[in-house]
């Protein structure tokens, strides 16, 4: 008598799922056209767990957040997953515009650093050899993020796990809105050098940590206020000296 492959336990011959633990019994061999059926089922249903973890990170992210830490785990795509799954869409994104966008941890690097030091590098060469290594700084700051977002919102009652999920989200959003509006500015090369997508950009990124740090650690009071803030001006400075003296040292070393 055949067995699931997922729980070894008997199925029927002629079964569609496994009546234990309700997997789908797979019988035809993977061929490159179910795996990209599959992958296109995945990615373009509404209903996937993708898309529906992507549109409430935008308009109710402390949901989200405070959700998946309680348990809420089959609706939403899990914070890493999610990282990773706007990563690549952020490498593609690269990759056809043939380095032409830039994202906000490149010129946040490039901000910290020198222009008049000793490797004599342009701005667009300077960019271009740090671009390699932004997802890895990205990566990197989630845990800064975290410790920092532990100190200000200790009486929160979240361990340093559950700060990671927190900023996880955070970072991988802030990604795809960049993502957004660089892929918005395409059509419109006129506007590349116009300070519009900069200014835009930072009202998204400054306002969006009210918008998911409020509900996440259910705020109160001037604690709405006082508490986000307190958290963007400590996470600018620390990221400021980690980005700085980051690209500072990868540029001198390629010099």
């Amino acid at each position: 008598m055949p067995t699931c492959l997922n729980c070894k336990q008997p199925i029927l011959e002629d079964g569609q799922f496994c009546h234990h633990c309700g997997a789908k019994i797979i019988r035809e061999r993977l061929t490159l056209w179910v795996f990209f059926a599959q992958l296109g089922q995945t990615v373009f249903n509404v209903d996937s767990s993708i898309w529906r973890t992507v549109g409430h990170l935008c308009y109710a992210p402390g949901r989200v957040c405070r959700g998946y830490i309680e348990g809420v785990r089959k609706r939403y795509l899990r914070p890493v997953a999610y990282l990773f799954f706007v990563a690549s869409l952020y490498g593609l994104t690269l990759l056809l515009s043939d380095g032409d966008i830039r994202y906000f941890h490149e010129d946040f690097a490039l901000g910290f650093t020198s222009y008049d030091d000793a490797t004599g590098l342009s701005e667009e060469e300077r960019a271009r050899r740090l671009r390699p290594l932004a997802l890895v700084f990205i990566l990197l700051s989630i845990p800064i993020l975290s410790l920092i977002s532990r100190l200000i919102y200790r009486r929160a009652g979240f361990n340093l796990a559950e700060h990671l999920v927190i900023n996880a989200y955070y970072m991988g959003q802030l990604l795809f809105l960049n993502l957004v509006l660089n892929l918005v500015k395409v059509p419109f090369p006129s506007l590349e050098e116009n300070t519009i997508f900069y200014y835009l950009f930072m009202i998204v990124f400054l306002g969006y940590a009210w918008v998911l740090q409020v509900p996440a650690f259910r705020l109160r009071g001037v604690w709405t206020v006082i508490s986000p803030l307190l958290f963007l001006l400590v996470m600018l400075f620390i990221l400021g000296l980690f980005y700085g003296f980051g690209a500072e040292l990868l540029l001198s070393r390629a010099g």
